[in-house]
């Protein structure tokens, strides 16, 4: 018998595992080292993997509904499955089949279970694994997740192991490129075979490839592979440019390492070559088109998008591109695999809405974009007050068709009027423009409001939006500044599943020194939604100013990779993590980028210049930051921030002074 690892890093022999079971390539499962007969029945087989992989127990009802189109008994028949699973895996005193009133749920602890193990791995982070552990891994993936096992007429099994099949694909191509950049080259070239053969309209293993053979002084070899991807991907209508312009960098510069994303976001042009597939389903909700004939509907498609953007972030097992990235293609005709391409994503949703006579009608579809598929379509026809209700089963469907089965988190309290939501759609993309676009959005929040006084949301937006107004906006700090924290700890009582209204939370009580209920608040939130771009660029600002400058920086990169087109204020807080690094140049180029010039980060950018020595354009930036807030003086921003280390707030204050700011 073979001895492959358990998920702790231990073979089975070590640790007193007598039942093992394997799920890549056909089913096999072993009991003592001896391989046991399978029952005749697919079902009973996709049964066992189905509870073999489920983190919680199912229903009964569950069961039924997965394997049997309305079968004469089907109570009856999932008891026969259970009895047959019973005698592959229960051992002597050991009953791992475990039925408590209606949940059924399979007990694996003790055993070695090959995809659990893979799956742990990468639930941990493929880093923290040695090289030799990733190297077993990958051994351990002989084929498809279940090879051969169709069941006919059971549509959601089939939506289930289809979704299994693609996670595990994900994660093999995870372990293969991880090993490609940790082993020696001459073993790294074997699992960058693979990689190439698992994945081969991926540009990363090609990309990979190419820098390799560059480094080696390989050109002709390169050159001939290069030649024959273009003729694949042109055969399947992909765009070969971006390889080709990587191909040209490498041989330019065989040694250089690839530049981050996030060290240079830009807006407005495409990457020059594709952001790389994060290991989870990743996905990117474009704007739903509005159908209606009013134009005022506008913001009910745009607040349908944000809404299936927060209720997708939510799952842990997904990675969702941020609302601000996708709205940069609204009103564009886009091909959807650039836009997988430019964010990073394997799967698009894209639709349209219609609201009209108390109804409203939605088209929505599921694309595989980086294989040109369509995953499912359907058209959901509700009143108007249907609407929340819709949003779930989208978003249930998404999750189950990329994820599986899950347990799904708590649901966000919905508003209860519909006009106070229109409103709040409205003030979202207010109140971080300017002083006049944050007083408008302040009305309509204040209306919000007024309409549903039970709206979390409102509450949270109108917090962030008086916290704003005295911290960024020049209003006065009374009462401005303790109606944002009443607005913002109500928020949280009125949702406590909400997080954005903890990541609003978080940043005012951070402004208010009360440390362990900020730290609190930014924790809560990224556990309820460990997507939220949001909060992770706020942390990267707690960190900065907290003297923690190498977590700052990891911060704003995960934070810019959820939102590859940010705010301006991410790339603020960018130039700010480079400047208390003392990347003054780095700070510099980042702070001058269109999409955060001649905000509030001019500032920054006055103290980079003059920290390099360049007073004269230093002053120039320092004078143009005035006249757009005139109210700035060095002491209040030094009383205003939430500084925890001094010394950092000296060294800005250095900066701020060698570029003339006043005192």
């Amino acid at each position: 018998m073979e001895k492959p690892i358990e998920s702790n890093g231990l073979r089975p022999d070590e640790t007193g595992l007598s039942l093992e079971i394997r799920f890549f390539g056909p089913l096999v499962i072993r009991q003592d080292g001896i391989t046991q007969a399978l029952p005749a029945s697919r079902k009973a087989r996709a049964l066992l993997a189905y509870l073999a992989l489920s983190p919680h127990p199912a229903t009964r009802s569950q069961l039924c509904d997965l394997l049997w189109d309305l079968p004469n008994d089907p109570r009856g028949e999932l008891r026969w499955c259970l009895s047959k699973i019973r005698g592959l895996v229960d051992g002597q005193g050991r009953r791992r089949v475990q039925a408590q009133g209606d949940a059924v749920r399979l007990d694996l602890s003790d055993c070695f279970v090959d995809a659990a193990a893979v799956a742990a791995a990468a639930q941990r982070g493929f880093d923290a694994c040695s090289p030799e552990k990733l190297k077993a891994l990958a051994d351990l993936i002989a084929g498809d997740f279940l090879a051969g096992l169709e069941i006919d007429r059971s549509p959601a099994f089939e939506g289930w192991l289809v979704a299994q099949r693609r996670r595990f694909r994900d994660l093999h191509a995870g372990l293969l490129e991880h090993l490609t950049k940790r082993l020696p080259d001459e073993e790294a070239k074997i699992y960058l075979d693979r990689w190439l053969q698992l994945t081969p309209f991926d540009p990363l293993p090609h990309e990979a490839l190419l820098k390799a053979l560059a480094a080696e002084n390989r050109i002709r070899e390169a050159e001939e592979h290069l030649s024959a991807t273009a003729r694949l991907f042109e055969a399947e209508g992909l765009d070969f440019a971006p390889l080709r312009a990587a191909w040209q960098s490498a041989r330019a510069r065989p040694a250089a390492a690839p530049t981050p994303r996030s060290a240079a976001p830009a807006a407005a042009a495409a990457p020059a070559v594709p952001l790389p597939l994060p290991v989870k389903p990743s996905i990117a909700v474009l704007p739903f088109l509005s159908m209606s004939d009013d134009p005022e509907h506008e913001s009910f498609a745009d607040g349908l998008t944000e809404d299936l953007i927060t209720d997708l972030s939510r799952n842990a097992g997904l990675f969702v591109i941020a609302r601000n990235s996708v709205f940069a293609y609204k009103g564009r005709a886009v091909d959807a695999r650039q836009v997988s391409q430019e964010l990073g994503v394997q799967y698009l949703l894209e639709g349209s809405a219609r609201r009209a006579a108390g109804r409203v009608r939605i088209n929505a579809q599921l694309i595989n974009a980086a294989a040109g598929e369509h995953l499912w379509a359907e058209r959901f026809d509700r009143t108007l007050e249907d609407i929340f209700a819709v949003q779930d089963e989208v978003t249930a469907r998404i999750v189950e068709a990329l994820v599986g089965r899950l347990t799904a988190p708590a649901p966000r309290k919905r508003p209860q009027n519909l006009d106070a939501h229109d409103l709040c759609v409205r003030a979202r993309v207010l109140t971080e423009e300017s002083p006049q676009t944050a007083r408008e959005a302040y009305l309509l929040l204040k209306r919000a409001v007024d309409l549903d006084p039970s709206y979390a949301e409102a509450h949270a937006l109108l917090a962030y939006n008086r916290w704003l107004a005295w911290t960024h906006f020049g209003e006065p700090e009374d009462p401005n500044r303790a109606l944002a924290v009443e607005l913002a700890e109500r928020a949280v009582a009125l949702d406590p599943n909400d997080a954005g209204s903890f990541y609003f939370l978080g940043t005012i009580l951070a402004y208010e020194r009360r440390w362990p209920d900020s730290d609190a608040a930014f924790a809560r939130a990224l556990e309820i939604d460990p997507n939220h771009a949001d909060t992770w660029a706020a942390l990267s600002d707690m960190s900065v100013l907290s003297g923690r400058i190498s977590e700052s920086r990891e911060q704003i990169e995960k934070a810019l990779r959820l939102n590859p087109y940010p705010a301006c204020w991410y790339l603020c807080h960018l130039g700010q993590a480079q400047y208390a690094a003392r990347d003054y140049e780095a700070a510099a180029a980042t702070l001058r980028l269109e999409e955060t010039y001649r905000t509030n980060s001019r500032k920054f950018l006055a103290a980079s210049l003059a920290q390099l020595g360049q007073l004269d354009e230093a002053a120039r930036e320092a004078e143009m930051f005035l006249v757009s807030h005139p109210h700035f003086t060095i002491g209040h921003w030094t009383s205003s921030q939430p500084l925890r280390d001094a010394a950092v707030g000296e060294h800005f204050v250095d900066g701020f002074r060698k570029a003339g700011l006043p005192e």
